[in-house]
């Protein structure tokens, strides 16, 4: 009888006491509730800004491509001459062929041209690097060359006049309808240049000749195009993953479209605009 009492001590000692341990619980023990990112102004990002947590960017990263062809739908509108008969120089340039309005351009098969290509989702958690160089706004014969630019944040647009009259080289915030800059070029030879800090667009028009106007975009990225009257447009180095790609037509106004791509893959996305 003693020697159970003993064993019977012994036991409860080794399992911490004479409590009985608690039955398992059926029940799940709740998820915590997850916590919001924080709300940024992706306007007011720049190129060194984290756009979510994903790591530094730098183009070995990306093996996969997006390509694709941006089409107009129904009969092209033809390109109408522009007057610019209040300007001797401007009509002596074109004596042999007429200005024509490059709103709206279609190519031969059809393609769309001056459509601005870019994603605009998908590159969350990619910080990356300003851009260096410089890109270049032309005023030649009496236009500005190109219609539709787009440079990277950190770079600086160059604006250039080859003509031997005064231009007047005017840029509007299109976000906020306010002055980038307001520069009077009187010879050909002068040049302004402005450091592109912040991503967004800027319509640059000139005063003293109405009909003369250009789109210029800055983005955080590499992964822009602006398409020819082809219509054709390539996404190249891209990380593997989905992505929403923007279509951006000055008259048109813009589409999107969402595309999966893995390592080395190359993939197709197609748009269409018509005056309807």
């Amino acid at each position: 009888m003693r020697a159970l009492a003993m064993t019977l001590c012994i036991i409860l000692v080794g399992c911490g006491g004479t409590d009985k341990p608690a039955a398992p619980s059926t029940e799940t023990a709740a998820a915590p509730a997850p916590v919001a990112p924080p709300t940024v102004d992706a306007e007011e990002l720049t190129g060194n800004d984290i756009l979510s947590g994903g790591g530094d960017w730098s183009a070995d990263k990306g093996t996969a491509t997006v390509k694709g062809t941006v089409k107009f739908e129904g009969d092209a509108p033809k390109r109408r001459p522009i007057d610019v008969g209040s300007e001797a120089f401007c009509v002596q340039a074109h004596k042999d062929e007429p200005l024509r309005s490059e709103i709206v351009v279609v190519g031969a098969e059809g393609g769309l041209a001056n459509v601005f290509i870019q994603v605009t989702a998908g590159l969350e958690g990619w910080k990356f690097p300003d851009a260096t160089g410089e890109v270049v706004l032309d005023q030649h014969g009496c236009q500005y060359i190109p219609h539709v630019l787009v440079a990277q944040v950190g770079q600086t647009l160059k604006v250039r006049n080859s003509d031997p009259i005064m231009h007047n080289v005017h840029g509007i915030n299109k976000k906020t309808s306010k002055d980038e800059f307001n520069w009077a070029q009187t010879k050909a030879g002068l040049e302004d240049t402005k450091d592109l800090k912040k991503a967004g667009g800027i319509e640059v028009k000139c005063d003293v000749h109405g009909w003369m106007s250009s789109h210029v975009w800055i983005v955080k990225h590499p992964f822009f195009a602006v398409t020819g009257e082809d219509g054709a447009f390539t996404l190249p180095k891209l990380p593997a993953g989905t992505y929403t790609i923007e279509a951006w037509h000055e008259k048109l106004g813009t589409k999107t479209a969402s595309v999966t791509v893995s390592d080395g893959e190359a993939k197709e996305v197609s748009f269409s605009f018509s005056l309807k």
